[in-house]
């Protein structure tokens, strides 16, 4: 009997800890569909689909590809890419880094080309070269800002992005 009980209440806290994950993978989904809407990229890059990567989330490319579903940046069509590992991943406008692969951020430029918007939720994305790095406070999803790394990769990007943040580097 005992064993029973502890086998619900193991599967009862893996229920939770899934749910706050896949909680955490939609309010990501929406914040990096959003951010889409406060950078502008060089006109050259306003041709053909509009490429949203992910090297390393599965969970998280499924939930851009409904977030998208239907949607354009502008005039281009939203495409989800999602990537398993860094030698797959390719021209993007924006890519999602997992804390995983984030090793990967200093050198993702040679991927997806130089005007790409890197975000991570690893806590040392910026300082890798990351433009937006998700953070928890409180519970909460919140993201900071990098208006350099930004400038470096040739993005503009509306001053709301730089307000919202939780903090600027």
């Amino acid at each position: 009997m005992k064993r029973l009980f502890f086998t619900i209440f193991l599967f009862s806290i893996l229920a939770n800890i899934s749910y706050g994950q896949s909680g955490i993978s939609k309010a990501q989904a929406n914040f990096i569909y959003n951010f889409t809407k406060f950078f502008d990229w060089p006109q050259t890059e306003k041709t053909g689909d509009f490429v949203i990567g992910v090297l390393g989330s599965k969970a998280l490319a499924s939930d851009l590809e409904k977030v998208t579903n239907g949607k354009r940046n502008v005039t281009q069509n939203i495409v989800i890419k999602s990537f398993n590992n860094f030698d797959q991943v390719s021209k993007c406008h924006v890519i999602f880094v997992s804390s995983f692969k984030s090793n990967k951020i200093a050198n993702i430029h040679s991927k997806t080309g130089v005007h790409c918007l890197i975000i991570s939720d690893s806590n040392t994305a910026i300082a890798k070269g990351a433009i937006i790095q998700f953070v928890l406070e409180s519970d909460r999803l919140k993201y900071e800002f990098s208006k350099g790394n930004a400038l470096k990769h040739g993005l503009k990007f509306h001053s709301k992005i730089s307000e919202m943040a939780s903090k600027n580097h």
